[in-house]
C-alpha cells in the first residue's frame, strides 16, 4: 500500500511497502525543520537549495537526478524533463512519476512553471495522484496554472505543495502565494478535503476528483 508523509514545501517521503523514497528535501534555512531520517532513494528534481538537501538522509542512500527512467525494486520511476519557468531563465526540472505494480501512480511536479506539452503528458501517462506546486511568483506555477496542469493530468487526487505558510521564509520567497487562490479556483471542479495529519495512507482513490490539503509535518 502506498502512503506518503508531507514534510513541508515540496518534500515528501513516499512509502511503497518497506521501500522509502524521499522527494526534494529542503535546507532548514527556508523556514521548516528538516528531520534526519533514512531513505532508500532520494529524488532530486533540480539543484536549488530548497530541493536538493541530501544531507537530510541518515545512513546510506542512492541519489537520483535527471531525466532517466528506471526500476527501483518494485517501483517503476518515470522521469520527464520540464521547464522551471516560461522564459527559460531557470533551466529545467525533473518530474518524477512513481508506481508499484498496479497500485496508484503518483507524480511529483517539482518547480514546474509552465503547462505540460503533449509530449510530456504522453511520457508521464496516467497519474492518479499529483503533487502540484501552486505558489507562483516566478518560482512555480501559480494558482491558475496549477489548475490547468491538474486538469491536463486528470488526476483523481491533487495535493498542493510549494506555497506560503507562516513558516516559509519571506526573505527567500517574498511573493510566494498561499493556498487560498488555488482553493477558490479548485472548488468549481473538485471536492476539497483537508487531511487531519501530514501522513496520508492511500487505501483507495477518491470517487470524484479531489484536492487534498495536507498539513506539513515539520
Amino acid at each position: 500500500m502506498l502512503h506518503f508523509e508531507y514534510y513541508a514545501h515540496a518534500c515528501f517521503l513516499l512509502h511503497f511497502g518497506d521501500l522509502k523514497i524521499l522527494m526534494d528535501p529542503y535546507t532548514p534555512e527556508i523556514g521548516y525543520k528538516m528531520p534526519e531520517r533514512p531513505a532508500d532513494y532520494v529524488c532530486i528534481s533540480h539543484e536549488h537549495f530548497d530541493h536538493n538537501y541530501v544531507a537530510a538522509v541518515s545512513g546510506r542512500t542512492t541519489v537520483l537526478r535527471g531525466g532517466v527512467s528506471r526500476r527501483l525494486g518494485p517501483v517503476t520511476l518515470t522521469a520527464v524533463l520540464a521547464d522551471h519557468d516560461d522564459d527559460g531563465q531557470r533551466g529545467l526540472v525533473t518530474l518524477f512519476k512513481l508506481q508499484a505494480g498496479q497500485g496508484p501512480s503518483i507524480v511529483h511536479l517539482s518547480d514546474l512553471g509552465t503547462v505540460l506539452t503533449q509530449e510530456q503528458l504522453s511520457e508521464l501517462g496516467p497519474c492518479d495522484v499529483a503533487l502540484v506546486p501552486i505558489g507562483g511568483c516566478g518560482n512555480t506555477l501559480d494558482a491558475a496554472g496549477a489548475m490547468r496542469v491538474a486538469e491536463q493530468l486528470k488526476s483523481r487526487l491533487v495535493v498542493p505543495m510549494h506555497y506560503r505558510t507562516p513558516f516559509l521564509s519571506r526573505t527567500l520567497f517574498p511573493g510566494c502565494d498561499g493556498l487560498e487562490n488555488f482553493l477558490k479556483l479548485a472548488k468549481a471542479s473538485y471536492a476539497i478535503e483537508r487531511a487531519s495529519e501530514g501522513v496520508v495512507r492511500m487505501e483507495k482513490l477518491p470517487d470524484r476528483p479531489t484536492v487534498l490539503v495536507v498539513p506539513h509535518l515539520y
